[in-house]
């Protein structure tokens, strides 16, 4: 964990100095980089809730290793000789008092570093453009009322393709149910809006590709991404869009030229791919090709169907499909991870929108780190395992920093490499 942060993120504690602090710093015990690392290594390990947190945070060697990942000695003279870790309920009213906006950018810089470290290069479609898949998820259920009912909160999120299955935050938009400004009911569409805007804002000049799924296929998607220069591979529906549908499968059936056939390699064996393509099938004022992929495996038969604005080609088809389209699978187990993996996605952390927003957040902050250290840096001292699930691999993170203090020299482990969960 030490080595992966002076490698990787360097700043990392000099980033978390820089968010807002709202506290009388005389007052306080804690200094500023120790609040956010506490709710992140809450994430990061796994525990699911703000109790079990604090159940370990004193505990063992968690403290002392605390203080060398925060590289903030501790004061004996004025709090005593033993060292403690702040509890959730502290993390919590500190977060409320804290800019969403701040702390959103400190998931920015960690996708700068990571992209100015070139690690992510290899991820690159067609050796030009910058997947990013964009969904949207329930965040939390929200704490209930006193008449019973739970407000519900929401989120786009966009998220980078990295390799080998990795996919890195890169922005959240929270879409709350009810807009208290206009009074009207807020939506996925409006939040992608939104989001898209402040990621041009981020990221003028990157070749970006946005990867969505069968909601985004309308006008005003359509004209935002074109306005930035972008390309997108979205889910094409047929009750979606009926009558691009029947376009697209009309025309494909008259060019029976542009057909491509392939194979992939999946979990239950080798999959027999089709892919059949159209071009300028019209979706309202704009014309776009339609991506058709007939799959045959071992377990099933699947039809899948995409829109693009990428030139499609026999050469190009195949990793459009593959490594673009079907990579929107990948936020939907990024999202099953948080919800059902430890991490508490749709646990209601606190009533406080402000808190609960900057805890998912750093919920995201925690995510990257795990990606970096687990396929990074465990896959390959675990090689020789048959196999290690990422769970046990945060277990055994875990023991370590509650048994094991943190060495100062600890050297740094090398070159930083992605190793597949599959391998």
């Amino acid at each position: 964990m030490l080595a992966l942060q002076r490698q990787v993120f360097p700043l990392f504690n000099g980033w978390l100095d820089q968010l807002p602090d709202a506290r009388r710093q005389d007052l306080c015990t804690y200094l500023g980089r120790h609040m956010w690392l506490q709710p992140i290594l809450m994430f990061l390990l796994r525990d699911g809730s703000r109790n079990a947190f604090d159940a370990d945070r004193n505990s063992g060697q968690l403290p002392e290793n605390m203080t060398q990942l925060t590289a903030t000695p501790w004061d004996t003279e004025r709090l005593g000789e033993r060292r403690t870790v702040t509890c959730s309920g502290n993390v919590t009213r500190h977060l409320a008092r804290t800019q969403v906006a701040a702390v959103g950018r400190l998931i920015l810089r960690m996708v700068r570093r990571l992209l100015d470290m070139r690690l992510l290069e290899s991820a690159r479609l067609l050796d030009r453009w910058w997947l990013v898949v964009v969904d949207g998820t329930l965040q939390d259920r929200g704490r209930k009322t006193r008449r019973g009912q739970a407000r519900y909160r929401y989120v786009v999120e966009a998220k980078l393709v990295g390799p080998e299955g990795t996919m890195f935050a890169v922005l959240t938009e929270f879409a709350n149910a009810r807009d208290p400004q206009r009074d009207k009911e807020d939506c996925e569409l409006k939040a992608f809006l939104r989001l898209a805007e402040r990621l041009h804002e981020a990221f003028p000049r990157r070749p970006i590709c946005l990867v969505l799924d069968g909601l985004y296929p309308v006008e005003s998607a359509f004209d935002r991404i074109l306005s930035y220069g972008w390309k997108f591979i979205a889910t094409l529906r047929e009750g979606r869009q009926p009558t691009a549908w029947d376009e697209a499968v009309q025309t494909m059936m008259m060019s029976p030229e542009l057909l491509h056939r392939c194979t992939r390699q999946a979990e239950e064996g080798t999959v027999e791919q089709t892919l059949r393509w159209t071009r300028q099938v019209p979706f309202g004022k704009h014309t776009f090709d339609v991506l058709f992929c007939g799959e045959i495996g071992p377990a099933a038969a699947t039809l899948w169907a995409w829109v693009t604005n990428l030139e499609l080609t026999p050469a190009h088809v195949e990793p459009i499909a593959n490594r673009g389209g079907r990579s929107r699978g990948g936020i939907e187990n990024v999202f099953n991870v948080e919800k059902n993996g430890g991490f508490g996605l749709e646990h209601a952390f606190c009533a406080d929108d402000t808190a609960a927003e900057n805890y998912h957040l750093l919920m995201q902050v925690a995510h990257i780190l795990e990606q970096l250290l687990v396929n990074g840096l465990f896959r390959r001292l675990t090689q020789a395992c048959r196999k290690v699930a990422d769970a046990k691999l945060i277990e055994l993170l875990r023991t370590s920093l509650l048994t094991v203090r943190i060495d100062p020299q600890t050297p740094a482990f090398g070159q930083l490499r992605f190793v597949s969960s599959t391998g």
